[in-house]
């Protein structure tokens, strides 16, 4: 969150900080914080939020404050953390590397559950006041990828949430039916090769061009909108959910930036059928699959039917290995799809007032003990 979108929220009537947080690996990842103007209710858990690929914390605020998430939980009194991962805009510093190294972004999403996300939710706990043991978290694609990495690995960090929700939980994926998506993951090894030796490992940088770029593409009036038929066959077909005017603000922050090695190691995933760790390119099959069952952590997973990312099969089959469900719930009719779950015009009934609910009947119920 630059400086001026800081300004933004603070015209809107809300509290906006920036802050840094560094990973045990030395990467330095921008997180924001979003409060209401009189300040956060102290009866209630912090909220992490954590992105897509190629996503940002701008995700939350996008739709504005009468529709986003990040406002919404503000105004019910929550100190609001906006996550952003390693190798987008706000996360492109490393204490001893630069983005123009190679080594830079050998990553994929395993670090980001490794790591990124742990420390984002240390430096949140240690930062509270007065001081928590558990925050909320609310994870999107990625971003709950991320999350069954930790807290299928890192024990103790499942005792640091409280309650989790997934929202299009990007975990098994060999049901995909994105075209655009599908190709772009198979083509990934081959772009991995390519970009080490030209030293171009970095996917879809964020950049004042580019994304000025995609914007004067994503003009609101223009008839069968390019950016609406990518959007179509990138994460299902719903017209009627999207609003041109959100969609070419969207497009001047995302995306945000990526490691080639992401869509790469979610190819593998495709092809496998199995959520596990990144296998290297022609070493023996070593790795372990990620031990979902370990993931205990009371949560509601969201899914969209039109999904053509995540698809509804997959989200069943990894939920059944999952021993703490409150809920696993297809939201927002028939044609709900990926994208519709930060920029949709009916995102705020069919998924954000579900989690308000969820959060206040959590926070009534441990005020009540």
């Amino acid at each position: 969150m630059s400086h001026l979108q800081v300004e933004l929220i603070q015209k809107y009537g809300y509290r906006g900080r920036a802050y840094t947080v560094t990973t045990a690996d030395g990467y330095e990842l921008g997180v924001h914080r979003l409060q209401r103007k009189g300040g956060r209710d102290p009866n209630l858990l912090p909220v992490l939020i954590v992105h897509g690929l190629l996503g940002s914390s701008a995700d939350w605020v996008l739709i504005g404050p009468d529709a986003a998430i990040g406002y919404l939980l503000a105004d019910a009194g929550h100190d609001v953390w906006l996550g952003n991962t390693r190798g987008n805009r706000y996360s492109r510093r490393h204490f001893q590397m630069s983005p123009d190294d190679v080594a830079f972004w050998n990553f994929s999403w395993h670090e980001k559950g490794m790591y990124d996300v742990p420390a984002m939710i240390d430096f949140i706990l240690n930062e509270s006041k007065p001081r928590y043991s558990q925050l909320y978290y609310i994870g999107y694609s990625e971003g709950t990828t991320a999350y069954f990495v930790m807290t299928s690995s890192l024990p103790e960090y499942r005792a640091k949430i409280r309650l989790a929700h997934a929202l299009a939980p990007a975990v098994l994926l060999d049901e995909m039916r994105s075209p655009i998506l599908t190709t772009l993951a198979n083509a990934s090894p081959s772009l991995i090769l390519v970009g080490e030796r030209s030293n171009f490992v970095e996917l879809f940088p964020w950049s004042e061009m580019q994304n000025g770029f995609l914007r004067s593409v994503c003009q609101p009036f223009v008839e069968r909108n390019p950016c609406a038929l990518v959007f179509e066959n990138a994460f299902g077909p719903n017209q009627d959910s999207l609003d041109m005017k959100v969609v070419q603000a969207m497009m001047g922050h995302c995306p945000s930036g990526a490691a080639l090695k992401e869509p790469k190691h979610y190819n593998q995933v495709i092809h496998t059928g199995i959520f596990q760790p990144y296998q290297e390119e022609g070493m023996e099959n070593t790795v372990t699959a990620y031990n979902i069952s370990a993931s205990d952590v009371p949560i509601y997973i969201y899914y969209g039917v039109n999904d053509w990312i995540v698809h509804p099969k997959n989200v069943r089959r990894f939920a059944n290995e999952l021993p703490n469900v409150r809920e696993i719930r297809p939201v927002g009719g028939k044609k709900f799809t990926h994208i519709d779950f930060f920029i949709g015009k009916h995102v705020k009934p069919a998924v954000y007032n579900r989690i308000l609910r969820n959060l206040r009947n959590d926070a009534r119920a441990q005020q009540a003990k």
